[in-house]
């Protein structure tokens, strides 16, 4: 299977390098030219925390470019899948610039393109450049942290589900899109990743839309890994803050969320205890981050409603004030 992923950052390296490995054609579309002749000429390699699955993909095994050359590459050889593993950020860009001008001609009604963004609102845009695209919605628990240009540290297992986010039209039955779907399934099991196709990708959308929300701005507030969240009572007081307003918000929009999902963010900032956020990540490099996808969207949410999400509103403007760059 040919498979083009758009980003060579930590899970773009992971999701890569692992795919390569099992004999897939895969291209990683990469920003910096420096990137792409490391990967070209170096390879890519993959540790973990247990050390068990540690690999290497020759430099023949994989390819890379840089993303301005994607149109080009997608014109003279298209592939069956697109992950597009870019920041929340960069959406707008690679769909007007880049993907909306791949050659219409070459696409296939078994082409399919997955997004792995945090927050919300991205597929709508994406459908709205790209209606002749099959659009799918990731959500992944898998931990990854890049090391270099074509390094990686697999920081622990989880599960990836993807799926179509509601629109009739993407929901006809069609033969072609599940045997693609299904070979996608096989090939990323292959590869080490517990991997389905979820009918209920909305809710787990925002499931992961309010645990991040949670936990991601104040680990960067503070500048503390996940687990220190749960060190003292005021820490714990304040992410019960931000769950309250948000599973308001989500009552008020009709947006469904687990009875326990309070439970389960105290569960994750255990199992992710020396994690660093994508957040805090993202302010330690002083890289623009996805707060406004974030827990901009919950403030967005509470808008339509007519309420004020004040937490998560604040979280905003102190994460954004943060950084020196425009997000």
């Amino acid at each position: 299977m040919r498979i083009d992923i758009i980003g060579g950052g930590s899970l773009g390296l992971l999701y890569g390098g692992k795919l390569a490995s099992e004999g897939n054609q895969v291209r990683i579309w990469c920003r910096s030219m420096d990137q792409v002749l490391s990967l070209r000429t170096e390879g890519l390699h993959m540790t973990s925390v247990e050390n068990l699955d540690a690999s290497s993909v020759d430099p023949i095994q994989i390819e890379a470019d840089v993303l301005d050359h994607f149109t080009e590459g997608w014109k003279r050889d298209p592939a069956e899948w697109i992950f597009l593993m870019t920041k929340q950020k960069d959406v707008a860009y690679i769909g007007s610039q880049l993907l909306a001008k791949m050659d219409k001609s070459t696409l296939k009604a078994t082409h399919g393109m997955i997004c792995f963004q945090n927050g919300t609102g991205h597929i709508e845009l994406l459908h709205s450049l790209l209606p002749q695209w099959h659009i799918y919605s990731a959500i992944t628990t898998e931990g990854a942290k890049r090391v270099s240009y074509n390094k990686v540290f697999h920081a622990g297992r989880g599960v990836t589900n993807f799926g179509q986010v509601t629109d009739e039209k993407f929901q006809k039955e069609d033969q072609n899109r599940r045997e693609s779907e299904n070979s996608l399934i096989y090939e990323l099991r292959k590869a080490g990743f517990a991997s389905d196709l979820s009918n209920k990708i909305v809710n787990q959308i925002y499931r992961k839309l309010l645990i991040n929300a949670c936990i991601n701005p104040l680990t960067a507030l503070w500048r503390i890994h996940n687990g220190e969240l749960l060190a003292t009572q005021a820490r714990v007081d304040m992410m019960r803050n931000l769950f309250l307003e948000g599973t308001a918000v989500y009552d008020a929009c009709g947006i469904y969320w687990d009875h326990n999902l309070w439970d389960q963010i105290m569960s994750i900032c255990v199992s992710t205890s020396a994690n660093t956020s994508s957040m805090l990540q993202d302010i330690l490099e002083d890289n623009p981050t996805e707060v406004k996808w974030i827990n901009g969207s919950i403030v967005t949410l509470a808008d339509k409603k007519g309420l004020v999400a004040t937490y998560h509103k604040s979280m905003v403007e102190l994460i954004q004030g943060m950084s020196t760059k425009e997000g």
